[in-house]
């Protein structure tokens, strides 16, 4: 008996509110072939060509492999996945609805908002379509969406706005704010719901090295009013800040097994604690938040949201449930996160004062072959410095951001080593600094 799991491809599938085609991927799982009277929850993902397949930087979420391992170590139940992939040019256009609170115009990119078209698309032609051809649990509890930076923000919005049809919601790593690298001017791109649906599971997370791309008090934000709407922390609503995880595919895979386990599995017992956060806090400066982890035997992390801290000097430092630090006086002194019988403790130092921002100026030396008046980026662009075959600029960055980068030109060659491969590499704004970086070899 065949008991392998399948991906199926739709060709050209037709929307004729978007008037456009796109090929649909569906994952079926090992039992499907022969369990002809059983059905299936169905997952619903955005950005479906990078799903099962390599994307365009050569990863891939591998959301088969990690499914078909949960399901084999029965830590979830068999589900059905279908991969909806972008129109490329069209993706913002498509995942942008036009609401209060979305100020798409101030946009990094122009956005004409097809939200309402996209999630018409999938509720009233794509989903009717996929219940009709396979053997699908259809209702809301059955029914999960799945996507990731503006694909997280799709899924926020269609999900929240339609709890009818979507009652479990992955929102990862979502583009809540745009934040302008030079300027790090901030533009909401999100609408503040104002009533709890009926929605079961929420799942909703980011990485610790994602820049101004993805802001840690944004996501939080989201999170935070979802709380005050009467999601239940840590049980409806789970979060995670994953620390180091960058805004790629990769890493998304590596904490897809999370969600998944939330919407249909078994996390297990939970088997360790451990607290993540600054380790330095100023009287003035940046507000800063604890970040305690905990790991089930499944693999299941999250962050808890809500928990008790205990603090070794009080007159030092008080620390909220939240995780938020509140600085009394300049010292050091210990801090303690307990779940029943684990615990997990960090020394904190309260000093006078931190910046805000710090400054950062990079220098970058280019080969001598490079074109004349290309654009390099790192991040950020960078500036033409004729005659000497450098780039540099200067910007100020929050105080603790970290980002993954590669230097980079606007014709798509990157920053290579001898043998070829691509270099990534990686800051983090912990003061004042100047980085020299001299590119030996062009992709």
């Amino acid at each position: 008996m065949d008991s392998k799991s399948s991906i199926l491809r739709i060709e050209n599938f037709h929307s004729t509110h978007l008037d456009n085609k796109r090929d649909i991927f569906v994952y079926l799982p090992p039992s499907y072939r022969y369990e002809k009277d059983k059905y299936y929850p169905v997952l619903y993902m955005h950005d479906g060509q990078n799903i099962f397949h390599p994307a365009f930087n050569g990863y891939s979420w591998h959301v088969n492999e990690t499914v078909d391992r949960l399901i084999q170590n029965h830590t979830m139940e068999e589900i059905i996945v279908v991969g909806i992939p972008n129109m490329g040019a069209e993706r913002s256009d498509e995942f942008t609805h036009e609401m209060e609170g979305i100020l798409h115009q101030s946009d990094k990119v122009q956005i004409k908002p097809k939200g309402h078209l996209y999630e018409a698309f999938i509720i009233d032609e794509l989903k009717p379509y996929v219940d009709s051809v396979f053997r699908t649990l259809s209702d809301p509890d059955h029914t999960a969406l799945m996507g990731s930076s503006r694909g997280g923000q799709v899924t926020y919005h269609i999900g929240f706005r339609r709890p009818d049809i979507f009652g479990k919601l992955a929102i990862i790593s979502p583009y809540f704010y745009c934040v302008d690298p030079l300027t790090l001017e901030e533009t909401p791109v999100y609408h503040a719901f104002s009533k709890k649906q009926s929605i079961s599971k929420i799942w909703i997370d980011l990485g610790g090295c994602e820049g101004t791309l993805v802001m840690e008090k944004h996501v939080r934000e989201v999170a935070e009013k979802l709380l005050d709407l009467g999601y239940e922390a840590d049980n409806e609503l789970i979060y995670f800040n994953d620390p180091g995880a960058e805004h790629t595919e990769k890493d998304w895979a590596l904490r897809l097994s999370s969600p998944l386990i939330h919407f249909f599995g078994k996390k297990g017992k939970e088997c360790s604690l451990s607290l993540h956060g600054s380790e330095e806090v100023g009287l003035t400066g940046p507000q800063c938040r604890l970040n305690p982890i905990l790991v089930f035997e499944s693999g299941f992390q999250m962050s808890l949201l809500r928990t008790t801290y205990e603090v070794e000097d009080h007159r030092i430092l008080d620390v909220l449930n939240d995780g938020t630090m509140i600085p009394i006086k300049e010292g050091e002194t210990s801090v303690t996160v307990k779940y029943q019988d684990l615990e997990a403790t960090k020394s904190i130092r309260v000093v006078n004062a931190q910046k805000e921002r710090v400054t950062l100026e990079m220098v970058v030396h280019v080969p001598a072959n490079t074109p004349e008046d290309i654009k390099i980026y790192a991040w950020f662009p960078l500036m033409n410095n004729r005659g000497n075959d450098t780039y540099s600029n200067q910007l100020q960055v929050p105080l603790h951001a970290e980002f993954a980068y590669q230097i980079s030109r606007e014709d798509g060659s990157v920053e290579v080593d001898h043998t070829g491969k691509p270099i990534q590499r990686k800051y983090k704004a912990l003061s004042d600094s100047k980085i020299e970086i001299k590119v030996e070899h062009w992709s």
